[in-house]
């Protein structure tokens, strides 16, 4: 037992981050939720959004047809006339092109929001994969520890029926090792729970090991691939690309028609025919205050950008904080803990051949258990944030 944790630690310490374990699980993950065809479907209707508004530009007609019966007092009986005209509103100056820009603005925006959510999928997965670690190696201690104190239960019964020991002594090591089983049935309960969530995510991919964690990660690239601040930027642009549509909503459109006017009054010239052209133009007298709204939000926009910063950074230092902490936790651990496997042995040689009582002996392995679910946690807590700094600056799971 001594050597395994001696060469994880050794191996811990030599080895690089590898997110390419996870990053299976996660993308297998993202199949799962359909996020990615979420996002497709709604990028094909904003793409059929910028098709139409390409077609209304030239063509966007007004049809209608007015029919109607007059009764004049000079004539005996009624008379009928029907009216057929058609209209052609033509974006002369090409407004519409803003609107298109607009919607392009909104597909990015899509595509940002999308990578928020794929990152929060990944930071969630990653928590219940590294809790699922610690249990199952708390899981293996505890097994492992089962079988050590089994046999020291068996020599204690051997030692009640030479006379060595009392029977009270021996009713308490059964009492421990009641509690060490059902300490390990419930790690098993929470481990089994675990598999069986993980597994909804991604069915078909194995559960990664989290074996190893060194930091390559730095500020710049960090932030360089936050979505967040991204997502901001595009809000403001947005705002600003409304400024530019407000403007140029008072342009004048072309507006081409044709009537035809059906008329069988005996007193008038029969039919008529109509072709014109003109120009439309809208004002609204609040378009000057709609136009500086837009502003407004677009420097408050912006204005959040400060704060969305800081908020990102301090969450690097918190999780470099995490990682280095746990780092040096996990050297001092891993120490401490071949010091107190080897007390561990040798208290129970000595209880065994009675030179200690077994309160001392019960003492050294609750502080070897305590030291050694001590490490297991600075471990993992040292592989999360590693994989979460190096993960979210390689930003491969934005893709």
């Amino acid at each position: 037992m001594i050597k395994f944790f001696l060469f994880t630690a050794a191996f811990l310490t030599m080895a690089s981050a590898d997110s390419s374990s996870i990053l299976p699980f996660y993308r297998e993950a993202l199949k799962t939720l359909s996020y990615q065809d979420t996002y497709t479907l709604q990028q094909q209707s904003r793409a059929l959004s910028i098709e139409a508004k390409k077609k209304q530009r030239y063509l966007n007609l007004d049809a209608g047809v007015m029919h109607g019966t007059t009764k004049a007092k000079l004539l005996e009986h009624y008379f009928n006339n029907t009216d057929i005209g058609i209209t052609d509103t033509i974006d002369l100056f090409g407004k519409s092109a803003e609107e298109i820009h607009l919607i392009q603005l909104q597909m990015k925006e899509d595509r940002l929001l999308l990578q928020v959510q794929k990152e929060k999928l990944f930071l969630s997965l990653l928590t219940m994969i590294t809790a699922y670690s610690v249990s199952e190696e708390k899981l293996q201690l505890y097994q492992k520890l089962y079988q050590t104190q089994a046999q020291l239960l068996d020599a204690a019964r051997a030692a009640l029926k030479a006379g060595a020991i009392p029977m009270l002594e021996l009713t308490r090591l059964e009492n421990i090792l009641a509690l060490i089983e059902v300490q390990r049935d419930s790690e098993e309960q929470i481990s089994t729970m675990m598999r069986a969530q993980l597994k909804l995510y991604a069915p078909h991919i194995a559960i990664p090991k989290l074996s190893s964690a060194k930091l390559h990660s730095d500020l710049p690239r960090f932030l360089a691939h936050s979505p967040q601040l991204k997502l901001n930027d595009n809000r403001a642009r947005q705002s600003l690309q409304k400024v530019k549509q407000i403007q140029q909503s008072w342009m004048p459109d072309a507006v081409i028609g044709a009537n035809q006017e059906y008329n069988n009054d005996p007193t008038a010239n029969g039919d008529n025919y109509t072709l014109s052209m003109g120009l439309s133009m809208h004002f609204d007298g609040g378009m000057t205050h709609s136009a500086e709204r837009q502003k407004v939000d677009a420097l408050r926009i912006n204005s959040q950008k400060k704060a969305l910063e800081i908020e990102r950074k301090a969450q690097y230092i918190a999780w470099k904080s995490n990682y280095q902490t746990a780092k040096r936790s996990l050297a001092s651990l891993s120490k401490t803990l071949k010091k107190t496997n080897i007390s561990l042995k040798n208290m129970r040689t000595a209880y065994l051949k009675h030179y200690v009582d077994l309160n001392t002996y019960l003492q050294t392995v609750k502080e070897g258990l305590a030291t050694h679910e001590a490490q297991i946690d600075a471990k993992y807590r040292m592989i999360e944030n590693a994989l979460i700094l190096n993960v979210l600056s390689e930003g491969n799971i934005y893709e």
